[in-house]
């Protein structure tokens, strides 16, 4: 089940007995538990729902909240929060001998089987919801919950899908805001939705008429280190080792971490990489932001950046950065040396 396919399912009202949430997006997540919290009245909600850590609280107990039929309702919620039976089991796990072990070669866990047990009769007046950050698809559990259950992905939104939620929240402030203003917002905050919404919500108290203007993101939204990125590739396309070597010392002046920059930079010389070889095979500039799963303002600003540089320099440069992560992380060089000596590497002439 897709994002889409539960919202509609909730406006109908229709609920399944068991859920699984996964993956990074937790505003997201977050909003969507919140619609399900909804459904049960307000006068009965405390003793219709709990909200327990899967780490603190023993498979039992959570199937025997689940068992327990609603008071004054026609629903009960349990939510199950860092659910940590889907995810995969570390290394260090020992497998079960040839007759304990199940067809994925895992040893039986108990907690498991009670679980299994419960999915194949589950309680229809309660709503039962697992929520972790990641899971393991081929075990037997995360198999067991997608046949019996409903499994929603919670994946951090790019492309169109971001543009979209940032019109749509924008249109529940009251406000329309321009594309111009959309690019400029993601390239400012990128795709953090937290974030997005703070921003959108600070903009909307400061427009004083429909629309949100590129000016109005501009002057109000703070930058982020993403948008330094940009800013520094730019400054390095151009041989401004000076410009370059401000906008690296004002990052680590206000506290970011040398080593984040370099991955952040690396990140870039990598998109801008990605985009030369793509428009080098024949692809249409159109086609870009879906093929590298960013945002077409993002897929546009590479397109332009990798006209500074051929494709041997974008090479030799991703090789300078990580060879200064290489040696900060080795001891070589200090951190901020080791950043500031790359900047001027990079901005020499090829």
């Amino acid at each position: 089940m897709d994002i889409k396919a539960l919202e509609n399912s909730l406006k109908r009202q229709v609920i399944s007995p068991v859920y699984l949430f996964y993956g990074e997006e937790t505003y997201l997540r977050d909003q969507y538990l919140g619609m399900f919290k909804s459904l049960l009245p307000d006068e009965y909600r405390d003793f219709n729902m709990d909200i327990i850590d899967g780490r603190d609280t023993s498979m039992e107990s959570i199937i025997g909240m689940a068992a327990t039929m609603p008071f004054l309702a026609d629903k009960r919620l349990v939510i199950v929060k860092n659910a940590d039976i889907f995810k995969a089991k570390r290394k260090n796990q020992k497998k079960g001998t040839n007759l304990e072990q199940d067809e994925n070669g895992d040893k039986p866990d108990p907690s498991e089987d009670i679980l299994i047990n419960y999915l194949e009769n589950p309680v229809d007046s309660t709503c039962l919801i697992f929520c972790t950050d990641s899971v393991d698809r081929k075990r037997k559990i995360y198999k067991r919950i997608e046949k019996n259950g409903q499994v929603v992905q919670f994946a951090q939104l790019k492309g169109k899908d971001i543009t979209e939620w940032i019109n749509r929240t924008a249109r529940r402030l009251g406000k329309t805001i321009e594309p111009k203003a959309v690019a400029g917002l993601v390239a400012a905050v990128g795709n953090n939705l937290c974030q997005l919404r703070t921003e959108l919500e600070k903009l909307a108290c400061y427009v004083q008429g429909n629309a949100i203007t590129a000016a109005d993101v501009e002057m109000m939204v703070s930058k982020t280190v993403e948008l330094s990125i940009f800013e520094l590739v730019d400054a390095v396309g151009n041989r401004n080792y000076s410009k370059a070597l401000r906008l690296a010392r004002e990052m680590v002046f206000f506290g970011e971490p040398v080593i984040r920059i370099l991955y952040m930079v690396a990140r870039q010389f990598r998109l801008l990489l990605q985009s030369k070889s793509l428009l080098a095979s024949g692809v249409l500039a159109n086609e870009m932001a879906g093929l590298m799963q960013v945002h077409p303002f993002v897929a546009q600003k590479c397109i332009k950046q990798a006209g500074n540089f051929s494709l041997g320099e974008l090479k030799l440069s991703l090789e300078k950065v990580l060879k200064a992560d290489a040696d900060i992380k080795g001891g070589k060089q200090e951190a901020v040396l080791a950043l500031e000596l790359l900047i001027i590497a990079l901005c020499e002439k090829r």
